[in-house]
């Protein structure tokens, strides 16, 4: 079995995060998928969560909050997207 390298493992992955904040990783193709397939989920969140305040279900505010945290996030992220366009 080979041995780990700690230090080259951690250069690879710190190279990694690099390009993921300059948004060269993944291509902005595949983000902007992502961050609309995220952006689905929270708005289906959101309107559980607004569903569940309705019927005075237990979890309604937790999945509120849920979608909407989801929901800015995405949007932050497309914002990001183009920007670097």
């Amino acid at each position: 079995m080979k041995q780990l390298d700690i230090k080259q493992h951690t250069k690879k992955y710190m190279n990694l995060a690099k390009k993921a904040s300059n948004g060269s990783y993944p291509n902005q193709k595949i983000a902007k998928i992502g961050s609309t397939v995220g952006l689905g989920i929270g708005c289906i969140l959101l309107v559980i969560g607004i569903f569940g305040i309705t019927q005075n279900t237990v979890f309604s505010v937790g999945i509120l909050i849920a979608g909407a945290v989801t929901c800015v996030s995405n949007c932050i992220n497309f914002k990001r997207i183009k920007r670097k366009n």
